[in-house]
């Protein structure tokens, strides 16, 4: 197996930029000579692609990337949607703003977010944002559930929930009664948010669609994560690798643990790549 023959698909939060920080330069000159020597690299994240663009500016991405945790596939290098898979649930066009008028109401402080595909919409009191959004590189804004009630004209790709680990319990037994987990995934992929995105809809699921598209077939998927968000990926990529500081559960099912975070993930593995390439 030649590096010719992979694709490279990394996570970023906890994986290729360590939380809070930036893609070191090292990271970015071992995926260039990776690509170099003929792999094609791509990412798969919870973010938006404007979101993620102010992380990976700098990234030679030339493979098809997963965002909104598997509702996006997305070519990077044109700038074009490639295909989405927007909340549904069935002929009930109103169990969603039922839902999230339901976790507004209970949630006192939570920060309520739903994506749509150009653009973050907060349902919560600005008091109550996420502090990374100050941070982050893509735009929202605040308003009304009720302008977002009609799904056929606003699809939404992901609801999202920050709160406290009790509080997000909260959620998913509210996802039960309300039998949401008929028509989406619910997942952590911090310990305080919590994310819906559609039924069979994952970051592994779209590992499936970029196996059709003719340019890669025949290619193997390397898959690299570090949550649980990523665990589905892991699964159904040809060779899955881990950061050290990766949850447990992943840990446990990777083919191979790399270093931390912290210390250069993707140098570790072109450093590691003879033996990684012989396992495939």
């Amino acid at each position: 197996m030649k590096l010719k023959d992979i694709i490279l698909i990394s996570d970023l939060d906890g994986t290729l930029v360590p939380r809070g920080g930036r893609i070191s330069r090292e990271n970015i000159n071992a995926i260039s000579e990776l690509e170099k020597n003929g792999a094609v690299f791509s990412i798969a994240t919870g973010r938006t692609p404007e979101a993620a663009r102010g992380y990976v500016s700098e990234l030679p991405i030339t493979g098809p990337s997963v965002f909104f945790n598997g509702a996006m596939l997305y070519d990077w290098t044109a700038g074009q949607v490639m295909k989405i898979c927007p909340l549904e649930s069935d002929w009930d066009k109103g169990l969603w703003p039922r839902f999230a008028a339901y976790c507004k109401d209970v949630l006192q402080e939570a920060c309520i977010e739903i994506y749509t595909e150009d653009i973050c919409h907060i349902i919560t009191e600005k008091a109550h944002d996420d502090p990374r959004l100050s941070k982050e590189f893509y735009r929202y804004t605040h308003g009304e559930l009720e302008a977002l009630s009609d799904l056929s004209k606003t699809p939404w790709l992901k609801f999202f929930v920050c709160d406290t680990p009790e509080n997000l319990r909260k959620v998913e037994q509210a996802a039960e009664k309300f039998g949401i987990s008929r028509y989406a995934n619910g997942f952590y992929s911090e310990a305080n948010y919590y994310e819906f995105v559609a039924k069979g809809i994952s970051k592994g699921s779209m590992l499936r669609s970029i196996r059709e598209l003719a340019a890669y077939h025949g290619k193997k998927i390397i898959a690299l994560g570090d949550y649980m968000n990523d665990k589905e990926m892991l699964e159904l990529a040809d060779l899955s690798i881990v950061p050290q500081n990766a949850h447990e559960a992943l840990k446990n099912q990777a083919d191979f643990i790399g270093c931390p975070v912290e210390e250069n993930l993707l140098v570790w593995v072109k450093e590691h790549q003879e033996e990684i390439l012989g396992r495939l």
